[in-house]
């Protein structure tokens, strides 16, 4: 075999593959014989037919030559990216069926894995850092703790802004089409300030008409939803008495003083906090990792995210009873198809160049995940389904257990570029921060099927 190398590129090459005459008789042969021992002539013993009777029986000299052909091209290829030292990822072959008495050549057309090379990660400069805890972010805990544990007390007076009250809808033709007859009740202390201000002052068994306004209004919508309005009867309000700041409320939380509830809900608010700190960490990591590093993406690979992104679109707008042209009309991003399309070619390419960027990094620090990671990851989303490890990791299977671990594996390597470079120690990580690392690979293993 002789392998020619007619042309490469960054992420590309073309190469010619020779096979010399006489090997390609022998495989002729060796595909003949093969032939002729699995099928059935009736009036010859298997491998007995003469070449003419089974050459007609298999569908003539042309299909012969194919299975030749497949034979070469399969036997070989590897032989020949081994010889020439190329990594594809993808091939196309140009191959034609070969004639017995000659010289067999075919040509094939590769995408590379491109060589990757990742800027010096000391050098890069993470600045998101932890918001400082403040006195109004405790109070604010400490409150919702205390409504948490308030006692509610009926009071004869106007609904005053901390109560709850208890609302009747009253069935009329301006209710809203699924509105069902029935009680409601209404913090007026959590909910919308626009509401708060309609209630606070109305008293027992007063009838009033509510205006809702819509969940979200955009500014640049030139058909923006109507306020919804509702006739309501205020059926009962009542008093929240909240718990005192006090060793005895303490008790009833399972602690010794008040003192003690001060730490524990700092302490819940600064982890809380220092989490959402190295989340963003991890992101700007992860961007600026990406932007640093510059390559050639193999276009078959960013094809195939194309399609999955497609498909995940698809099975989305599918529950919406959505076409995709009515997407694309509906969506203020784009003007046209064209400009939807460009909007999805330059997302498949950022997502290859981050999956690419991560693997290289992975593959540099070498990272690797115990079982008792793996296994603590798979109770955790277990869980969070309802089901028992046994059967969480039955219904997703073995192909989908062996890429979680990986999108596992590839984020912890993130996770401890990241510590070295703020400055936190490689402990082990705490259990939110386990909490985070599967659910991030989860996010993950969503948009990335293959």
């Amino acid at each position: 075999m002789e392998t020619n190398l007619l042309d490469k590129q960054s992420v590309s090459a073309k190469f010619a593959v020779t096979i010399p005459q006489k090997e390609v008789g022998q495989t002729f042969d060796r595909v003949l014989r093969s032939v002729s021992r699995q099928v059935r002539i009736p009036g010859f013993r298997p491998g007995k037919a003469p070449k003419g009777v089974l050459l007609k029986h298999i569908g003539g000299p042309e299909v012969l030559a194919q299975e030749v052909r497949d034979y070469l091209v399969e036997s070989s290829y590897p032989k020949a990216v081994k010889e020439l030292d190329l990594a594809p990822v993808h091939a196309h072959f140009d191959a034609k069926e070969p004639s017995e008495g000659s010289d067999y050549t075919f040509e094939v057309e590769v995408d590379l894995y491109p060589d990757i090379e990742l800027p010096d990660i000391s050098e890069i400069v993470i600045d998101s850092a932890p918001e400082p805890l403040t006195d109004d972010m405790l109070e604010a805990s400490i409150e919702n703790l205390r409504n948490e544990y308030a006692t509610q007390v009926p009071v004869e007076r106007p609904a005053e802004a901390g109560d709850i009250l208890m609302l009747e809808l009253v069935p009329g033709e301006d209710a809203p089409e699924d509105a069902e007859p029935g009680r409601m009740p209404v913090d007026l202390s959590r909910t919308t300030d626009n509401l708060r201000e309609q209630l606070v002052g109305k008293s027992m068994d007063e009838e009033l008409e509510l205006t809702l306004e819509p969940p979200t209004l955009d500014e640049e919508d030139e058909d923006p939803d109507e306020p919804v309005k509702l006739k309501v009867i205020i059926r009962d309000i009542k008093e929240k008495e909240l718990p005192g700041k006090d060793d005895e409320f303490a008790k009833t939380l399972g602690l010794e003083s008040w003192e003690e509830v001060e730490t524990r809900v700092k302490e819940s608010i600064q982890a809380q906090l220092d989490s959402d700190a190295f989340e963003a960490q991890r992101e700007e990591f992860i961007e600026k990792l990406v932007e640093e590093t510059d390559f050639d993406l193999p276009k078959s690979i960013v094809s195939r995210r194309k399609v999955e992104m497609l498909n995940n679109l698809g099975q989305d707008l599918k529950r919406e009873d959505l076409s995709l042209e009515d997407y694309i009309e509906q969506n203020d991003e784009y003007d046209d198809k064209e400009d939807f399309e460009a909007d999805l070619q330059s997302s498949a390419e950022a997502a290859v160049k981050r999956d690419l960027v991560l693997e290289q990094l992975l593959e540099k620090r070498g990272t690797t995940l115990s079982n008792d990671e793996f296994n603590n990851a798979l109770r955790y989303m277990a869980a969070q389904y309802g089901q028992d490890v046994a059967k969480f990791r039955r219904e997703r299977g073995d192909t989908w257990l062996e890429n979680y671990r990986f999108l596992l594996t590839r984020d912890k390597a993130v996770r401890e570029a990241v510590r070295e470079l703020v400055g936190e120690p490689e402990a082990e990580a705490d259990e939110a921060a386990k909490v985070e690392a599967a659910e991030t690979a989860e996010e993950d293993g969503a948009s990335e099927e293959a």
